[in-house]
């Protein structure tokens, strides 16, 4: 089969390998689609600790079951791959918060993932590891399912919920969710704040309340034109480039801020004033990846046309093109690049 194999970093090979066999107890999965996410370009250029070399890179992931021994799962069935594979039986597991589990292994990380033919999933990834894709929902639409969890993650966290003025900072492609869920939770008021120009143009596509050009005015003074100078309830942080020090002073009294993105090491100290905290009961709470629940609820809002993930999708290309592809992503031209598997 074909696969993209990262020999080691900035090292990107297409190779003929081996079809995995079916694993007993799992499945054996034939990839249709596999969208590419800045962690796979950042691992691409820098590794990553867990990479042991070669491996197989994505984690976004649409397939169909071609060879079951799992009874859950039948030939032919369409799916959704949640990435994670956890230990189960730890209290983080048993309290459904897997993400957190200490034993957890990443498909794409730690397993073989989706940039490639097929793939097997051990049966400890079963049944929570796949949902079944609905008749309506194409394989590019589903592989942007396990991105949305992680926003449904991250909005669980931090209560976004009816009458919520919600800020969201940075419109990429998960910004751009973020925004779109953000309204489906209730929230009275979306704003999207962003500084690169073809991103602050291309918000619109998620229909915010109101976008803030960080390139032409500032953080708190945009806030407070579009909010009347009340401030927002919660704070979303879904790009890497924030201040985070400057955020309180955007903030409503009981305000919250979620860290959904990671910062980078070299900027992931901060300085933040305890008093505000104090005073205004602020809440500051984190995010990381997603759960099996949040994976089975992604699909269904895309099933049910709540989440409009296709608008999302600028590029679906094939797998003889995968460098190009990371390069498109990198270089962040349009929002989510899909490699389908062309039958």
């Amino acid at each position: 089969m074909k696969a993209v194999l990262l020999e080691k970093p900035g090292e990107l090979l297409l190779a003929e390998v081996a079809t995995p066999s079916c694993p007993k107890g799992g499945v054996l999965l034939k990839v249709s689609c596999c969208a590419i996410c800045g962690t796979d370009v950042k691992m691409f250029r820098r590794g990553h600790r867990d990479l042991k070399y070669p491996r197989v890179l994505g984690h976004e992931i649409a397939a169909e079951v071609v060879c079951s021994e799992h009874p859950d799962f039948k030939a032919g069935t369409r799916v959704q791959v949640y990435p994670g594979i956890a230990c189960g039986v730890c209290p983080l597991c048993l309290q459904g918060r897997e993400n957190l589990c200490g034993q957890v292994k990443i498909i794409g990380f730690n397993y073989d993932g989706g940039l490639a033919e097929y793939m097997a999933l051990p049966p400890e990834s079963l049944p929570g590891g796949l949902n079944i894709i609905p008749e309506n929902v194409s394989d590019e639409e589903a592989s942007l399912a396990e991105p949305l969890a992680s926003c449904i993650h991250s909005q669980s966290a931090c209560r976004v919920g009816d009458g919520d003025r919600v800020l969201v900072l940075g419109a990429g492609p998960l910004g751009l969710l973020q925004t779109m869920l953000a309204r489906y939770n209730g929230a009275e008021q979306v704003l999207v704040a962003e500084i690169l120009p073809e991103r602050v143009c291309g918000a619109e596509l998620a229909c915010p309340d109101g976008v803030i050009d960080l390139g032409k005015t500032s953080l708190k003074q945009g806030v407070f034109e579009q909010t009347g100078g009340v401030g927002v309830d919660v704070i979303l942080i879904a790009s890497s480039g924030v201040e985070v020090g400057e955020l309180p002073s955007v903030l409503s009294p009981g305000g919250r801020i979620n860290f959904f993105s990671g910062l980078p090491k070299d900027r992931s100290g901060f300085t933040i004033d305890a008093n505000s905290i104090h005073y205004q009961e602020l809440i500051l709470s984190g995010s990381y990846g997603s759960t099996a629940a949040d994976n089975a609820e992604a699909v269904r809002l895309i099933g049910q046309g709540i989440i409009p993930v296709k608008r999302l999708i600028s590029r679906v290309t094939g797998i003889s093109y995968i460098e190009e592809a990371f390069l498109g992503v990198e270089r962040l031209e349009g929002l989510k690049t899909v490699i389908k598997f062309y039958k």
